[in-house]
């Protein structure tokens, strides 16, 4: 077991060892004829678009999943509704009335017109001056 961790880090510290030499003569190995005579720069871009479009791609991908889960759930989520009956009794008219002057006065609410206008009745009970 002592060979194979001693042989790691032997690896490793090589490895560290020509990238800090890669990395101090970067601009002559950029320079060199065989760097230029295989295109490495062209290379090396193709490359980086080639991974941020599958990156695109990817993102593209994972909002289609989430679109289908979507509307995979809003279809389970329409199909247990209840249906509802689709006979004209069952709409209301745009011009149909929702509460009566009539029940108004009917009920033992008071209410108070929008215009500030208050009844008789109210104004009567509120200022025992005038009578």
């Amino acid at each position: 077991m002592g060979k194979l961790i001693k042989g790691l880090v032997t690896i490793t510290a090589a490895t560290a060892a020509v990238g800090g030499l890669c990395y101090v003569f970067k601009d002559q190995i950029k320079e060199s004829k065989v760097y230029k005579d295989h295109n490495v720069d062209e290379k090396i871009n193709k490359i980086k678009t080639s991974i941020n479009e599958n990156e695109k791609i990817n993102k593209v991908k994972t909002s289609i999943k989430e679109n289908e889960t979507f509307n995979k759930v809003k279809n389970t989520i329409k199909e247990k509704m209840p249906k509802f009956s689709e006979k004209e009794e069952d709409y209301v008219d745009e011009g149909e009335i929702f509460f009566d002057d009539l029940d108004a006065a009917a009920s033992d609410r008071d209410y108070v017109s929008l215009a500030g206008e208050e009844s008789t009745e109210e104004t009567s009970e509120a200022s025992p001056s005038e009578a």
